[in-house]
């Protein structure tokens, strides 16, 4: 073979090996974003935690878009808001035997200063056993690790799409959700839905299984100071019917968990508001707040996928213990094609919250969701929204605590400190066990940590994490430019050595061999390692509302598990709402999104139950026993 030959098929191959280097390129989480959706966020002091889930990169999503999973630990500082939302990093460590899952929660431990994370649908990937102890994230450390396993674990399952909450005792608690193939290995059959409660005690790290009860889906789990140990409220998602069947829940109908009592009951939900109670859905956000002197607990929800399979763009106010839906604001369109699921909810300070992205279903959106500041709604929940006559606004850092609003006043009395007067539901108490239970106010246990933190760790800042991940300030955060320096560095020193091989291949054909050895060294190209960097958020409006922008619905996200038909409607027409007013603009045609075969069941038909002793690796983890209605009348 000639020189020139060699030389050519070396430099062909090394273009070869960098395209192929460049098609593996690592996007930057926070420049690259388009927008994200099925992620678990948490909160802790000054940082908002957003992490796994599905998201877009680039400058748009069209039909043939396909969402990536999403393996890195995103923050925001809420302690730099000084464009309107927090200030995004992207340079948390988390290794790739850390799980990156969507539909997932994280659960915080505000005295420790760490979050677990539980449960999710590993995509693209090998899904593993939840044999070994829990994930937890350290925020003093920047480091990950796993708990102990305990004994107790053996009967804990890994679910998905579960409602989760925690409580002022350190306790986490899980309710339903689903196993299938992606959240437990070698699943076979249908994606099964669960009618378990389970919590996991983050001090003595050790956990219960309550099986009892509906099982359901897709909902919202909320702790309240309520009873003697608080209670847990559950609203929303699906449910397995007596009969079998799978049906999109009530959204009147509501589920209190007594703590203490380890009871669960039902009490019937009213309009507050010209009959207006939410429609049915599933993958919605909620966060609670509650007044000062706690009169009244007051949930919030935002968007969700209804029971047509279209997304919403509303928000409700659940107020307890009135038991009264109220539509923030007054009214409420009944359609929209800017609706949104799985966003996330995040409570700041008692009295501001953060909608995080979320799903678009409607084909037509193509946009990203304001990438420049990550997908970050920002709204006031309280009386600050009548004031400055907007629900969604900047976050303001003199918004500190927790307001009622004149519109929730005005159905349950009392002024923005509380002093509630509607303190029953209008259509009467279930039992008189909540009637009780919601005239008591759990005071909470105080918890000390367990373990030595720094004494700065009350407002932690980057000064915890290691030196290999903060490094000089001059170096960039851009894991694009790094990529991309690397495929040049690689494409340059395989061109160097086909040079060298072609010039030494001339050198043979003009001498005779001889015994000299030609030693020759090549330098690497050397990197600074990234450093912590904030990219700036557009300084445009500064109210956040997640429905100006959009992008399109991937080639189906939506989960048939154990439904029966959907119902589609190609024909259906659509409003596209005006940002922050509820006015109509011309109608649009909505486009369903086509199914995504390897998320859909076999049958559209098939039907939850309670987890089988067959073709599941652990039966022990839920007990096959009968599942009562949670218990109504007097007990």
């Amino acid at each position: 073979m000639s020189p020139c030959v060699l030389a050519t098929r070396l430099l062909i191959f090394s273009a070869f090996c960098g395209l192929v280097i460049a098609d593996q390129i690592i996007h930057d989480p926070i420049k690259d974003f388009c927008r994200r959706h099925q992620h678990q966020t948490c909160v802790i002091d000054s940082k908002v935690y957003v992490d796994g889930g599905l998201v877009y990169y680039g400058t748009g999503v069209n039909l043939d878009s396909q969402p990536e999973t999403n393996d890195r630990l995103v923050y925001g500082d809420l302690a730099s808001i000084s464009e309107g939302a927090p200030a995004l990093y992207g340079n948390l460590s988390k290794g790739s035997n850390v799980p990156s899952v969507s539909g997932g929660v994280l659960w915080p431990d505000q005295v420790n200063k760490l979050f677990y994370l539980f449960g999710g649908e590993y995509n693209n990937a090998s899904v593993n056993s939840f044999s070994d102890g829990l994930w937890y994230y350290d925020t003093i450390s920047n480091t990950w690790s796993q708990s102990p396993f305990d004994g107790s674990q053996t009967k804990i399952s890994w679910p998905a799409f579960g409602g989760s909450a925690v409580t002022e005792e350190g306790i986490a608690w899980y309710y339903g959700g689903y196993l299938n193939n992606k959240t437990v290995p070698n699943w076979a059959g249908a994606p099964l839905m669960l009618n378990s409660l389970v919590s996991y005690d983050m001090t003595k790290r050790t956990w219960t299984n309550n099986t009892e009860g509906i099982a359901r889906a897709e909902g919202t789990l909320q702790y309240i100071t309520a009873g003697s140990r608080g209670m847990l409220i559950y609203f929303g998602g699906r449910e397995t019917l007596a009969n079998g069947n799978v049906s999109y829940t009530d959204m009147s109908q509501i589920q209190i968990y007594d703590i203490a009592n380890s009871r669960w009951y039902t009490q019937t939900a009213t309009a507050g508001i010209d009959d207006d109670i939410p429609r049915k859905r599933r993958g919605f956000c909620a966060n609670t707040v509650w007044a000062k002197d706690h009169s009244s607990y007051n949930i919030y929800m935002y968007g969700g996928i209804a029971s047509d399979e279209t997304a919403l763009g509303d928000i409700y106010i659940l107020s307890l213990p009135s038991f009264t839906w109220i539509p923030y604001p007054y009214s409420q369109q009944k359609q929209w094609s800017g609706g949104k699921a799985w966003a996330s909810c995040a409570l700041v300070k008692n009295s501001q919250m953060i909608v995080t992205s979320g799903f678009y279903t409607n084909s037509t959106k193509t946009g990203c969701d304001v990438a420049t500041i990550g997908g970050q709604h920002t709204l006031f929940p309280g009386q600050e929204s009548i004031e400055q006559g907007t629900v969604y606004h900047a976050l303001a850092a003199d918004v500190v605590k927790y307001r009622v609003p004149g519109i929730v006043t005005a159905v349950i009395g009392g002024d923005t400190d509380g002093k509630a007067t509607l303190k029953s539901p209008t259509s009467g108490w279930a039992t008189s066990a909540l009637a009780v239970g919601f005239g008591t106010t759990y005071a909470g246990l105080a918890r000390t940590a367990t373990r030595s933190l720094p004494a700065s760790s009350s407002t932690p800042t980057t000064s915890g994490l290691s030196a290999s991940t903060v490094p000089s300030s001059k170096s960039s955060s851009n894991v694009g430019a790094i990529a991309g320096g690397a495929v040049g560095g690689a494409v340059f020193l395989i061109a160097i050595i086909a040079l060298a091989l072609y010039l030494r291949s001339r050198r043979k054909l003009a001498k005779p061999i001889t015994n000299t050895a030609h030693n020759s060294t090549a330098q690497d190209n050397r990197f600074s390692t990234a450093g912590e960097k904030h990219f700036s958020m557009s300084k445009g409006s500064t109210m956040y509302s997640p429905h100006p922008q959009g992008s399109p619905r991937p080639p189906s996200e939506l989960h048939g598990y154990g439904t029966g038909q959907q119902h589609h409607s190609p024909g259906s027409e659509w409003i596209q709402p005006l940002p922050f007013a509820h006015e109509y603009e011309t109608q649009q045609t909505y486009y369903p999104p086509p199914r995504d075969p390897l998320h859909s069941p076999s049958s559209p038909h098939s039907n939850s139950a309670e987890l089988p002793i067959a073709n599941t690796p652990g039966p022990s983890e839920l007990s096959a026993v009968r599942s009562p209605q949670p218990t109504r009348g007097n007990v």
